[in-house]
């Protein structure tokens, strides 16, 4: 697909009318007059021990679960691309742009509805009890049944100190308003003023990173925290042209992807022969945020 695609975008300006390059910046407004960007965070954790008393040789135990319910602070963005258009009187066209994106985000508070707890497969598992918790084992092993150790409900807070930042690569398809041609037919003397319309989308790829936070069921604390995740996302909205070098964008960044951030930890009892590990499961996603940004064409 991209081998297509590649020289579609690299021969694209031999046939416009005029190619113009661009820069500019932007601010998502994940907080503006309270109407905060969501995310979505869906968490998991459970127990397994690798026995051969289980089946397949692998005991599970209980699993928890939920939802927690964030938001972030204002989006600060940059761009930097190319726009070019079809028709002398610049109705249509497209623009391809890279955007680097950081904003500050809280993943928020547990809704308590969503709280889930599947039972365990398995209860206990048979292993050596007089073992020292080195290799090899005593020549006489005593054994016994290990009960399972249950997860807790997910914690009530995650981390409200995350930074977010992305790198994407946009196509916008547009349609203007020749607002300046039309009012030249009277008037001689109107400037370069155009409103218009546009959609498209892209792909992107996007971190979390938290520097420090508080695992209570893992009891980890201060540790940093990291989710990533790629995938593709649409773009809505309407521009102005105040000038032939000054655009106002107008609109709206819907994404179709999440982050995901998996981690293990040593769980239970400090021997190993009956030490079980902990596995915990993040899925991040963002809802739609409003955006407005200023560019500067060449």
């Amino acid at each position: 697909m991209l081998k297509y695609l590649l020289p579609f975008f690299l021969f694209l300006p031999l046939f416009s009318i005029e190619n113009n390059l661009f820069t500019g910046f932007g601010v998502g407004l994940g907080s503006f007059m309270g109407n905060k960007t969501s995310y979505q965070t869906d968490f998991w954790q459970q127990t397994t021990k690798d026995n051969s008393t289980c089946p397949d040789g692998l005991c599970i135990g209980n699993k928890t679960s939920g939802s927690y319910f964030g938001y972030q602070g204002n989006t600060l963005y940059a761009v930097l691309g190319d726009e070019t258009f079809f028709d002398k009187f610049k109705i249509v066209g497209l623009r391809f742009y890279g955007s680097i994106e950081y904003a500050n985000v809280s993943l928020g508070s547990l809704e308590k509805s969503s709280i889930k707890d599947t039972p365990a497969r398995d209860t206990s598992f048979v292993t050596c009890t007089n073992c020292p918790p080195v290799y090899p084992p005593p020549t006489t092993m005593v054994t016994g049944k290990v009960n399972m150790k249950n997860v807790s409900d997910p914690q009530v807070e995650l981390f409200d100190n995350g930074i977010w930042i992305s790198y994407a690569l946009n196509l916008d398809f547009f349609v203007n308003l020749p607002i300046d041609s039309l009012v030249q037919l009277f008037w001689k003397k109107m400037p370069f003023f155009k409103v218009g319309v546009y959609a498209g989308g892209g792909v992107e790829y996007a971190t979390l990173k938290s520097s420090s936070w508080d695992n209570l069921e893992a009891g980890v604390n201060g540790r940093s925290f990291f989710a990533s995740g790629s995938g593709f996302f649409a773009n809505l909205g309407g521009s102005i042209y105040l000038g032939r070098h000054n655009r106002i964008n107008i609109g709206v960044k819907i994404p179709y992807y999440s982050l995901n951030s998996q981690n293990w930890y040593k769980y239970g009892d400090p021997d190993p022969w009956k030490q079980q590990l902990l596995r915990q499961n993040f899925d991040i996603s963002k809802g739609n945020e409003w955006r407005v940004s200023y560019i500067y064409l060449f």
